[in-house]
């Protein structure tokens, strides 16, 4: 039997762990089993692994999953690739008629009977965590006949007892690229718009002594970033520390860098005494604010008071030890123009490394999906289902923001043309006004505001601001 595990991912520079979490458990099975498994060719018994990019042809990857001749195929589904696999679905399933066909991943597993309807094609969709479904699978030979739904719903796995999913002849495959490692799964919050409040397997934690080992041989490879998905690292307060003092212990001259998911309002005394001492790229925080106004704040379920968060933030940018990373939200319950740019303003002005704005997205499962009607909210009807408009902010007021976004991204968030924008803002009353009105002047001028071009933004600036 050939088993073939293949990610489509948003980048080249991504790679998926889930790939290896799964190759291992199956190939666990194996050899309870006494089977044979691997992971280059195809064999009797071997798992292949596939990662593509969403950028690539579509038949293409279809095509290269067919060469390899699987007996079954597994694809986890998410909402920036949802559309290329629903695409190639039809594709590998006339290529490959034999094959079981099983769909997993957030996508599918919360709308898997839109997918089950929509692809008569697919054996099986898998609600639930991976590993314990591919054990399940693989111990019955992958047969999906106990499941006439063609809908698995698996418990979870102890995540405490899961190795990191890299093996040493994984490594190699993957310079050049991101490498994820998850330390915790589970979330302590609940914000309505986010999948991590669906889960009913509240937060689990691997024990800080097995992840620091994992670290260390993750380290030996010389990885330019470990990107934690962690969806809150310091949940666990003291564990957090416990591991941010190891990689500054050991790991300070070692190259690499470490991206994690942090929630200010947890940051306490301990915490920037210790970071204090990190050296200069050790670490890169991400804080997701999303928003400054309680009301929406109330309303999203997102805990924590914005004065004690906006402190913390404050302190930690004044260490200047870890590069700061702030992201806001556009489109939540209640926030029209004034309250988006009260945001944009506050967060932009806190003078983080890199300032993201993002755009609200209508996950089904969640509770602000459900609750749309609420709030006047209209999504698009596919992946990655951005908010098309609200009872606060109108189709053309989103699309007003959507341009400023991409404008405040490569000009703000490079730090090469403060002088000109501080100008401007003092002018117009304020950033976000002023960012409005350079991009109203764009579409005056016809100016391409997803640029990059030094050259070509100084002239746009010079001809705006005189």
């Amino acid at each position: 039997m050939t088993i073939l595990l293949a990610a489509v991912n948003a980048r080249f520079t991504h790679a998926s762990p889930v790939l290896r979490y799964l190759r291992n458990a199956i190939e666990a099975v194996f050899k309870e089993m006494g089977g044979q498994a691997g992971s280059g060719t195809a064999k009797p018994g071997a798992i292949i692994l596939r990662e593509y990019h969403i950028g690539q042809n579509r038949l293409e990857i279809a095509r290269d999953m067919a060469l390899a001749a699987p007996d079954v195929l597994l694809l986890s589904v998410y909402i920036w690739n949802a559309e290329l696999i629903s695409a190639i679905l039809p594709d590998l399933r006339a290529m490959l008629p034999g094959c079981r066909l099983i769909l997993g991943g957030p996508e599918a597993a919360y709308n898997a009977g839109a997918w089950l309807a929509a692809h008569p094609e697919l054996d099986l969709v898998v609600s639930g965590e991976g590993e314990t479904a591919v054990t399940v699978l693989a111990r019955a030979g992958f047969s999906t006949e106990a499941y006439p739904d063609r809908l698995m719903i698996a418990p979870p796995v102890d995540f405490s007892a899961v190795p990191m999913p890299y093996r040493a002849e994984d490594f190699k495959a993957l310079e050049h690229r991101y490498l994820y490692y998850e330390s915790s799964r589970g979330c302590p919050f609940a914000c309505s718009y986010c999948l991590s409040s669906r889960s009913d397997h509240g937060l689990r934690f691997k024990p800080a002594t097995l992840v620091k080992a994992e670290l260390d041989g993750i380290v030996a490879t010389r990885p330019m970033l470990v990107k934690f998905v962690d969806r809150t690292f310091n949940a666990d307060k003291a564990r957090a520390r416990e591991i941010w003092s190891h990689l500054i212990r050991e790991h300070s001259g070692s190259g690499s860098r470490f991206h994690f998911e942090v929630h200010p309002a947890l940051l306490g005394f301990d915490d920037f005494a210790l970071l204090e001492q990190a050296p200069d790229g050790l670490f890169q925080f991400e804080l997701g604010v999303q928003t400054i106004h309680e009301r929406t704040r109330a309303a999203i379920h997102r805990t924590g008071d914005w004065s004690r968060e906006k402190e913390a933030i404050q302190r930690l940018i004044a260490l200047g030890t870890v590069h700061i990373h702030l992201d806001m939200i556009v489109g939540l319950p209640y926030e029209g123009m004034a309250e988006v740019g009260a945001s944009f303003e506050e967060l932009s002005g806190l003078g983080a490394g890199h300032f993201q704005i993002g755009f609200l997205k209508g996950l089904p499962g969640t509770e602000l999906r459900k609750r749309a009607g609420e709030y006047g909210m209209a999504f698009q009807s596919a992946p990655p289902y951005t908010v098309l408009y609200s009872s606060a902010l109108s189709a053309r007021e989103l699309a007003a923001l959507a341009r400023l976004e991409e404008l405040y991204d490569n000009i703000g968030n490079t730090g090469k043309y403060r002088p000109e924008m501080e100008k401007a803002a003092a002018f117009h009353g304020g950033s976000f006004a002023a960012y409005l009105a350079l991009s109203g002047f764009c579409i005056n001028t016809g100016f391409d505001i997803r640029t990059r071009n030094e050259v070509k933004i100084r002239e746009l600036l010079g001809a705006w601001l005189q």
